[in-house]
């Protein structure tokens, strides 16, 4: 399949952004997924394949249909309840390609339970006039799942050395999966972008026809872990800015391309160098934090549409938008005729789409800085396509100065494309963030002046959020009594709820119910063990989009409760049975106290988490009330005890650490 794409990139340099994008969207009926594209009468075939598994490259080796070219729709048969799907759609006339599409799928998708780890990386110089802010910022990210590190950065600091310590926290904490970065942390160049270098600069501008050349900034340095980074051999002084120039032993690396893949998802909020605003960089990110906080807790609405405004015609930049607002937004909801400030000014927008022959501050057909100074414009993501405002570290750039006026994310698109169409089944725009990056052809880069899986591509704002948010739970309670756990929580609105009882051997909340909850109030009784236990309590919503449909969780409440139990029910009557220690080292214990008279004979086994049977024994509660397993020689890790008896099976999970 990766053949097939790298053959058939070269004819669609001719074609219109709009007409090499299969702008597809999804339907969901009677469980099962349906793709659609406009109808037209197209002389080829539409090709679809359909990745093997969600998170991974793998689409599969034969095509899942060929369709001829009137056929506008295709209903995938195969699909399951609770799933996400991806499908690349290839519009082909027999060795030509003139299109493709990309669209995520969800049917009833279950909600995606990030509770992974971030790093927080703040410019020490917002320690101590930015506190509330940040600590607001932190207990929103806890709310919904994630893991806070927080460190600090000095402007003057080497970059090497701010990636030591992200390497450092990685180690400590192998969860981490993210970096914001707040401020003006030390920014990294890296690459030899010249007619005589590893690639012209990614904007065309090469010696003689503007000198972009040498050195961009590159902030992908700091989601690359391992230390593969060099500054000896570059030395190219051709650029028309000194900050460009990259000579060994400069501090600047000598990579244009990746070296290896970016682990980690970085996005950056630096406001700094932006005297077009009246107001100083501490007070433009406090604006942005405060709008980014009423976002992410639903409290910030626009409308669903997306804006394209088109001055390059003749090249295929804006794709990205057609590509990504189509997947996520559906095509009736993206329009393609309307002037870029102007109509932002009139009515929000999701995303907005703008390219056109660039310079540092402005993009022709578009605007300049100075419009996001002026104009009262709403915009949530911006997308941004044109010379020079890629290499972003300068004043008043074009590129950040969204940021500093109402939008929460920023990017080049379109030099080259990228793919953050999972959004539209509920995923953060940091998974597009590190696919953008690390796409070498697995999806179609846009064969634009060798841009793709280069150091420059960045990400300005947040990469944690989401295109929809729900309100966080305020306040919750966890009683223990008569051996059940009673929670109660406020009501936020009218919504729906989903409880979740914490893993904390693999750090994730299990649902511990199927159904959505529309009271304020969950009894738990299926914590048969004694001890302490934390609940998480959420808002929770079946969303439709362009891309299906998925369920959407806002920011948790938390409770913790000792629990007392050891009741186990047995066709009615109550016996007691402890299963101990747990966790466990040497021996497992199962116990049924005096009051027990079963004459029935119990079987225990203990099973591995594939499900395979470690060992077993059997118990007659009556004459027989305590018996012990050896785990001895067992590795360290999570096991269930089935036990069964009387017409019913009791499990509990047992986690063995020696």
């Amino acid at each position: 399949m990766l053949i097939l794409l790298v053959l058939l990139i070269k004819s669609l340099a001719a074609q219109v952004a709009k007409e090499q994008v299969v702008r597809a969207n999804v339907t969901v009926q009677n469980g099962k997924i349906t793709l659609n594209w406009p109808e037209e009468n197209y002389t080829g075939n539409y090709i679809l394949y359909k990745k093997l598994k969600y998170n991974e490259e793998n689409w599969s080796s034969e095509p899942i249909a060929v369709l001829n070219g009137s056929t506008s729709s295709y209903t995938d048969n195969s699909t399951v309840s609770g799933e996400r799907y991806e499908y690349l759609i290839v519009k082909s006339r027999g060795t030509t390609t003139d299109a493709f599409g990309y669209i995520c799928a969800g049917n009833n998708a279950e909600e995606i339970n990030r509770f992974g780890g971030i790093i927080l990386l703040i410019d020490s110089n917002y320690i101590f006039p930015l506190n509330s802010e940040i600590q607001r910022l932190v207990l929103d990210l806890q709310s919904e799942g994630w893991r806070v590190i927080t460190s600090y950065a000095g402007r003057n600091e080497k970059p090497t050395d701010v990636k030591n310590r992200i390497s450092s926290l990685k180690e400590l904490n192998q969860e981490i999966q993210s970096i914001l970065i707040l401020g003006n942390v030390p920014i990294p160049y890296s690459g030899f972008y010249s007619v005589n270098g590893d690639a012209p600069p990614p904007d065309g501008h090469v010696e003689g026809s503007g000198n972009h050349t040498g050195a961009w900034p590159a902030d992908v340095y700091y989601g690359i872990l391992e230390n593969v980074f060099t500054d000896n051999t570059v030395n190219c002084t051709t650029g028309a800015q000194l900050r460009n120039h990259n000579v060994p032993n400069d501090g600047k690396f000598d990579q244009t391309k990746l070296p290896t893949i970016a682990v980690l998802e970085v996005g950056r909020i630096d406001l700094t160098n932006l005297p077009a605003f009246t107001k100083n960089d501490i007070e433009l990110t406090r604006d942005y934090l405060n709008r980014n906080h009423a976002w992410r807790n639903g409290e910030w609405n626009v409308v669903e549409r997306g804006l394209v405004d088109n001055n390059f015609t003749s090249l295929n930049l804006a794709s990205t938008g057609y590509a990504n607002f189509t997947a996520i937004l559906g095509r009736d909801s993206v329009y393609d005729n309307r002037d870029y400030f102007a109509s932002q000014k009139s009515g929000s927008y999701l995303f907005s789409y703008g390219c056109g022959a660039g310079s540092y501050t402005s993009c022709n057909g578009i605007g300049n800085t100075i419009n996001f100074t002026n104009d009262s414009i709403e915009n949530v993501f911006t997308i941004l396509a044109g010379s020079y405002f890629g290499d972003w570290d300068n004043t008043n750039n074009f590129l950040r100065a969204p940021l500093a006026s109402s939008s929460l994310g920023s990017f080049w698109g379109g030099i080259p494309k990228w793919y953050i169409h999972h959004m539209g089944v509920g995923e953060r725009i940091g998974k597009g963030i590190k696919i953008s990056q690390n796409n070498t052809g697995f999806y179609f880069t846009g064969n634009f002046n060798m841009s793709q899986n280069s150091m420059h591509i960045a990400y300005m704002g947040d990469p944690t959020l989401k295109i929809r948010n729900l309100p966080a739970v305020k306040s919750m309670k966890a009683v223990s009594s008569n051996n059940l756990v009673y929670l109660n929580w406020n009501r936020e609105e009218n919504n729906s709820y989903a409880v979740y009882r914490f893993d904390t051997l693999n750090r994730i909340f299990d649902r511990v119910h199927n159904e959505l909850i529309n009271d304020t109030f969950f009894v738990d009784s299926f914590n048969h063990t004694s001890g302490k236990y934390v609940y998480a309590v959420k808002c929770i919503k079946l969303e439709t989009t362009g891309s299906g449909t998925y369920y959407n969780t806002g920011g948790a409440a938390y409770a913790d409760v000792d629990h007392v139990n050891s009741i186990f029910t047995i066709n009615g009557s109550k016996n007691t049975l402890r299963v101990y220690p747990n966790p466990a080292s040497d021996h497992i214990r199962i116990l049924f106290d005096s009051k027990s008279n079963s004459t029935s004979i119990y079987r225990a086994t203990i099973y591995d988490m594939y499900g395979k049977a470690i060992t077993h024994f059997q118990i007659q509660p009556k004459y027989n009330r305590e018996a012990s397993i050896d785990i001895s020689q067992l590795a360290d890790g999570i096991y269930v005890c089935e036990i069964v008896g009387d017409g019913v099976t009791y499990t509990q999970k047992v986690v063995v650490s020696k």
